[in-house]
């Protein structure tokens, strides 16, 4: 039976299998129309083998005089109760899989690993969402990123000026403006980047701390952290506990496991963290990325990305660094998709929707970034 709250389908139209019973009475015609307010009756599909387990004959297409979403329904009530009707249902408009117009969409191999495109089918974000993105600054003339840039109105961070493209490279993996016509697109269209200066090419562990501390003064849901080391903070891990958002910090870059020799922070062991390892284009980890079954949740692409760089331009990178924007743009189009969403309802739908493969076997908690995974799950919650 159709589902009223399921609005993406044409006005006018029912599609309607007969029954096989129908080609043998003559009144069938009249026993199925006779009380509807239609214009005209269309067969669209013509059944060749006499005989199929459904029972159906042919299909018809019936255009209702009422052009109403409420007509639909009604005759579809009205026409589920009748012999001759196997199945009655609205004619459903299904979209295409979603790709931008941006010119360099085709060298993102990452995008189609991760399965975008299709998510982009159930929505490409909401500026409403706001990710923070803790790292060396970005490019503010940008065009993929200038117009969803914020920069956090205090003294601290107004200096926003990218040195060295890391910063500018991992915000256009999360958010670069989709479908402009202009370089790439972010894994999120459609997102505000909070951009966050903490350092250039090393970052002060102080600037962190107090960014980690605006974001959680308001209300920002993601923050990026593509960085780290060996030293542990007791007090980086405790800011980190105090945040109510999710907090996504790549692996780093040594090749080894952090299960025996953490990096943090994406080592510290607090609920609202997902640690991301770097994937390459043969679905495995790439061997400068770190790993660990136990501390290092998910893979995302991390060779070869190609995103928004210094002066307007685009370049490739490596590293971990961005592999843990894919997630935290994946992330953002679940808080788009479903507002509602916990910080713990997200990781918990990001992880366990990561696809399976031998290659990551032994070497992460769970599999590969599936984003149109996560929007399938997240689709069907109430």
């Amino acid at each position: 039976m159709h589902d009223s709250r399921d609005n993406n389908y044409e006005v006018g139209k029912v599609i309607v299998a007969l029954n096989k019973k129908c080609s043998q009475s003559e009144g069938c015609a009249d026993h199925i129309l006779g009380k509807l307010d239609y214009e005209k009756i269309e067969t669209i599909f013509h059944t060749k083998k006499t005989w199929n387990k459904y029972g159906i004959e042919d299909i018809v297409l019936i255009y209702l005089k009422r052009k109403e979403k409420q007509a639909v329904i009604d005759t579809i009530e009205q026409l589920s109760n009748n012999p001759y009707v196997v199945y009655a249902e609205p004619d459903y408009i299904n979209d295409l899989d979603v790709i931008p117009n941006d010119p360099l969409f085709r060298s993102l191999w990452g995008m189609n690993r991760i399965r975008a495109p299709l998510a982009w089918n159930f929505t490409t974000g909401n500026l409403s969402v706001i990710v923070g993105v803790l790292d060396s600054g970005a490019d503010g003339n940008h065009p993929d990123l200038r117009t969803h840039l914020l920069i956090p109105r205090v003294n601290r961070f107004s200096n926003f000026r990218d040195l060295t493209g890391h910063g500018t490279h991992v915000a256009g993996t999360i958010g670069a403006i989709g479908n402009n016509r202009i370089g790439v697109a972010g894994v999120c269209w459609n997102v505000r980047l909070a951009i966050f200066r903490i350092g250039n090419n090393f970052i002060d562990l102080a600037e962190a701390i107090a960014a980690i501390d605006f974001a959680a003064r308001n209300n920002i849901p993601i923050l990026n952290n593509s960085w780290g080391g060996r030293q542990y903070s007791s007090i980086l891990r405790f800011a980190i506990s105090q945040y109510d958002g999710l907090f996504i910090a790549s692996a780093g870059n040594n090749g080894t496991n952090n299960d025996v020799r953490p990096h943090y922070p994406a080592s510290y062991n607090i609920d609202n963290i997902i640690s991301v390892a770097a994937l390459n284009q043969n679905n495995a980890l790439e061997s400068f990325s770190n790993f660990g079954v136990r501390s290092v949740h998910i893979a995302a692409p991390g060779t070869n990305i190609l995103s928004t760089n210094l002066r307007g331009r685009y370049s490739n990178m490596n590293g971990t660094s961005m592999a843990a924007p894919h997630v935290a743009g994946a992330a953002a189009l679940l808080k788009a998709f479903r507002p509602r969403l916990t910080t713990w309802d997200i990781k918990n739908i990001i992880l366990s929707t990561a696809q399976r493969h031998s290659n990551l076997n032994g070497r992460v908690l769970t599999g590969m970034l599936n984003v149109d995974a996560m929007l399938e799950r997240a689709s069907r919650l109430s």
